[in-house]
């Protein structure tokens, strides 16, 4: 995505939320994804849009349908929607709220030697994440973050291999100190 650029990656980004839309069934998260969306949108300079939006279709990301009312859509292609993936995946973060709900996170995995690249990718993306890791498969966090871990194994297609938990562990006061609770 680097080859792309920043701009690139948040057009591809705008595109992507829409795909991401269309599989929502959860009203407030279809709400959020507008409204980052929105927020991305307007950061973009206008003809520098129109450079990337050419560029896309060029590479063959992006593909443009006429409608009936003389409009154009634009469309990404399975290209276009692996390279935002991608974007996605690299600026992937977990929002930390103001108070700890007393709840760890746990995420257990255990993944065949032969998607060996995609364990230590795993191992390598929870840390960034800031995760701790307790085990070489087991990882704790101390904050809400399923939706990202789901989007973690759906990214690596590791669904059948990794397992997230929500559940108090006692005792606790060495995660405290490093993840700095109370």
């Amino acid at each position: 995505m680097r080859k792309y650029g920043i701009l690139t990656g948040k057009i591809l980004g705008i595109l992507a939320l829409g795909f991401t839309l269309s599989f929502s069934r959860d009203k407030k998260k279809r709400i959020q994804l507008h409204q980052k969306c929105d927020r991305l949108w307007y950061t973009i300079d206008r003809k520098k849009l129109c450079e990337v939006l050419k560029r896309l279709r060029l590479n063959n990301f992006l593909i443009f349908e006429k409608q009936k009312d003389g409009s154009e859509k634009a469309r990404l292609t399975l290209s276009g929607k692996t390279h935002a993936l991608r974007y996605q995946f690299n600026n992937l973060n977990i929002k930390i709220p103001r108070h700890w709900d007393k709840k760890w996170r746990i995420v257990l995995f255990d993944i065949p030697e032969e998607k060996r690249k995609i364990r230590d990718a795993l191992r390598k993306k929870l840390k960034k994440l800031g995760f701790l890791e307790f085990q070489k498969s087991v990882f704790i966090f101390p904050y809400s973050c399923a939706d990202e871990i789901n989007f973690i194994i759906n990214f690596f297609d590791i669904y059948d291999n990794v397992y997230y938990l929500e559940a108090p562990i006692s005792p606790d006061s060495q995660f405290r100190k490093r993840f700095k609770l109370n």
